[in-house]
């Protein structure tokens, strides 16, 4: 909602006799108006209630519980702390809600942050860009979105690269594509991201970098498009032309220099490195958690012994791997170095200006290699 008096239909409220802090009633204030029901949305079993506040009053007492956490990195010389260090367990510090809703003024955010970087760093003006840059890029995203009522969309989108995808009539494409939406890969970092984001409405930037990148040029081989029906759907803060950009640029379709140097996102490796005990996975699926540590983020690799134990028996507790990692990004790789070679001969397409840009938009390490796939390393090398 845009403030804090209006109208909501069949919303939740908190209540000062409630424990819970939360009191579930339907209220409808306008008795004429529509229901979600009436758009053909239904409630889904299994999800539980998540209270998004809106309004100016609370967005702007988040920005500056926000701002107190820049403060307090930056005077440790941490630059953009919520992206190189984020906390995948902690309620969500990022303002994408509240700007998506108007509930907070982009320049705002954009000064406010500014300002601070130039108070505490007074000797290095040139580096304020660092902790405004993904602000940055949603008002990019949002001037290429600008007269193209196709953008998206892959084939009549002018500035999205044309990439021979599953095709939807593949056998394979539903069970792949359902699989992924509903957190049943048999991946335990992507599971969770997936059902983390079904039943809150949202996920932190880098678990979506690492599912969208799993989807699509990484390890499934599905258009982005799907990826990005499914986030519109899901995501509070979904905004049209920021959500297909992203979608774009991190399936190799646009915006980016990836097909000079093809980083894939490994599905183990990555998630381990942001919570390294798996307690964000346990969180989210239920069937690995009573699994060792060492056995978290790949479950297969657990003797049957192991498995019995923590009842966890792969194939049946909890889904056999929809494809094995190793072997499809190494041939997705070189179906990316083909399309590469290919758009050689022609116009360059939408890209950063260099690999450090990339790095600093997909929060890629500077110990790469530790991160992702071998082979994938060696062609980058």
């Amino acid at each position: 909602v845009n403030s804090d008096t209006s109208a909501r239909t069949h919303a939740s409220y908190r209540s000062p006799h409630n424990k819970t802090g939360i009191l579930v009633v339907n209220v409808q204030v306008i008795s004429d108006s529509p229901t979600p029901e009436d758009f053909g949305l239904e409630k889904e079993e299994g999800n539980k209630l998540v209270i998004w506040v809106g309004g100016e009053t609370r967005a702007l007492k988040h920005l500056e519980s926000r701002v107190q956490t820049e403060q307090e990195a930056l005077a440790s010389r941490i630059l953009q702390a919520n992206q190189t260090q984020p906390n995948l367990l902690s309620a969500p510090t990022s303002q994408s809600a509240a700007l998506r809703f108007g509930c907070l003024s982009i320049r705002r955010f954009y000064w406010t942050l500014r300002d601070l970087f130039n108070e505490m760093y007074e000797d290095m003006p040139s580096l304020s860009q660092s902790v405004t840059s993904q602000l940055i890029w949603r008002e990019y995203f949002y001037t290429m979105s600008v007269d193209n009522p196709y953008y998206a969309e892959m084939e009549r989108n002018p500035i999205c690269l044309k990439i021979n995808w599953l095709p939807r009539t593949d056998p394979t494409h539903q069970k792949k594509l359902d699989s992924w939406k509903n957190g049943m890969t048999g991946y335990p970092f992507i599971d969770a991201v997936m059902r983390q984001l079904r039943t809150e409405g949202w996920v932190h930037h880098v678990a979506r970098n690492a599912v969208a990148c799993f989807l699509t040029r990484g390890d499934l081989w599905i258009s982005w498009e799907d990826g990005l029906e499914h986030f519109l759907k899901y995501l509070l803060d979904a905004d049209w032309s920021v959500c297909a950009g992203n979608w774009m640029y991190v399936s190799s379709s646009a915006f980016e220099q990836l097909f000079d140097c093809t980083f894939c996102i490994c599905p183990v490796s990555f998630g381990r490195r942001f919570d390294p005990y798996g307690e964000y996975v346990k969180r989210y699926v239920n069937e690995v958690r009573k699994l060792p540590v060492e056995y978290i983020y790949e479950p297969w690799t657990a003797s049957i012994e192991v498995q019995e134990q923590a009842g966890c028996v792969i194939g049946r507790d909890y889904p056999e791997r929809i494809v094995d990692h190793n072997l499809v990004s190494r041939e997705n790789s070189t179906r990316m170095e083909s399309i590469r070679k290919e758009l050689l001969t022609g116009m360059p397409h939408c890209c950063p200006t260099n690999t450090e840009e990339l790095m600093k938009f997909m929060w890629l390490p500077p110990d790469l290699h530790k991160h992702i796939s071998k082979t994938v390393v060696d062609e980058c090398q």
